[in-house]
């Protein structure tokens, strides 16, 4: 029996994933006693906050009385620390946090230093359109080019994020009931120059194209198994709605970005297509995603081929790549829809 941890969030694909081998005992770090996926873990314990000075010790405190082996952190906030003390975490419990390390998380966790990083490799550079990182009104309010996105470095799914429109698009949308996440050069004129965020934002122009999304197993720098997705409706900034794809061109694009940045296991990497099919990225998750489950759907289970190799049983070589045409929706429990192709 294998035990494993899943860190601080809800995480009901990774679970579903998971449970495709009848092996696996699963323990789930809960933000609330109420958090509905509880019901699926065999045992839930109501954690503090990542940043909470108490994290570690009950991380501890948990691996122990539950002798677990495998730790997936699944919330991107609290990657940075998990890999910060994965050496220390497997030297006093022999627990292994499955994550890439330190570094490569900070860069990929935060957008400014991930852009910055692929925009100067030569390899990566055409995958990154326009930005700036700004933390006042004033440094927000200069250069504007209408549609524009304003979001923090660092954050989840949507968390923060405006969508810059011309003032007549505002007001239309305001009329509607429907300005909640849109800022426009009006409203930024009343607010005053020195006023600052509570951390950087990073500004770059909106992409109206094709959202994909690729959920990646790098193993010693290789992607081994892969599912592409297709986009094809959005929830605040979730996908509710994917269709996998064999496209190569983002996998050709996954493939520079795992080799420049050195990522490792369980990853997303989420591109926009410009108009003229140009692909540029919109930000990556060094974790497992809920989209994971995509993959075993089908037939191509990245976690449980990365726990055969975590675990060094028999694992066929070669490179796998989820075949094209299954439709899904990301809440599985909620709105099943018709899927193309073999399930």
């Amino acid at each position: 029996m294998v035990t494993i941890l899943l860190t601080d969030g809800e995480f009901t694909g990774m679970i579903r994933a998971l449970r495709e081998r009848p092996d696996v005992r699963i323990i789930g770090f809960l933000f609330s006693q109420d958090t509905a996926h509880r019901t699926m873990l065999d045992r839930a314990y109501v954690a503090p906050s990542w940043d909470d000075p108490e994290y570690i010790p009950f991380l501890y405190e948990v691996i122990k009385k539950e002798s677990v082996d495998l730790i997936f952190p699944v919330v991107t906030k609290s990657l940075p620390l998990m890999a910060l003390h994965a050496e220390e975490i497997y030297e006093k419990t022999g627990a292994v946090v499955v994550t890439a390390p330190y570094p490569v998380i900070k860069t990929a966790n935060h957008k400014a230093a991930l852009f910055s990083r692929l925009k100067e490799d030569p390899l990566t550079a055409e995958y990154i359109t326009d930005f700036r990182v700004t933390r006042t009104i004033g440094d927000l309010k200069k250069d504007l080019k209408i549609p524009f996105v304003v979001k923090p470095v660092v954050g989840e799914n949507k968390e923060g994020f405006l969508l810059g429109v011309s003032d007549e698009k505002w007001h239309q949308a305001f009329l509607k009931g429907q300005s909640g996440r849109l800022l426009c050069p009006g409203l930024l004129e009343l607010m005053k120059d020195e006023d600052s965020f509570l951390e950087e934002r990073l500004i770059m122009p909106y992409l109206p194209g094709q959202e994909w999304d690729a959920d990646l197993l790098v193993i010693e720098g290789k992607i081994v198994s892969a599912t592409i997705r297709k986009n094809l409706q959005m929830f605040d900034g979730l996908s509710a709605c994917t269709e996998t794809s064999e496209d190569q061109k983002v996998l050709k694009a996954c493939e520079k970005i795992v080799q420049v940045l050195g990522l490792k296991y369980l990853n997303c990497i989420s591109f926009k297509e410009t108009e003229e099919g140009d692909l540029k990225l919109l930000e990556i998750n060094p974790r497992a995603m809920g989209s994971i489950y995509v993959s075993a759907l089908g037939k191509n289970n990245l976690v449980t081929r990365l726990l055969s190799i975590l675990l060094r049983e028999k694992d066929e070589p070669g490179f796998r790549l989820t075949h094209s045409g299954l439709r899904t929706a990301l809440y599985y429990d909620i709105i099943p829809l018709s899927s193309g192709g073999e399930e």
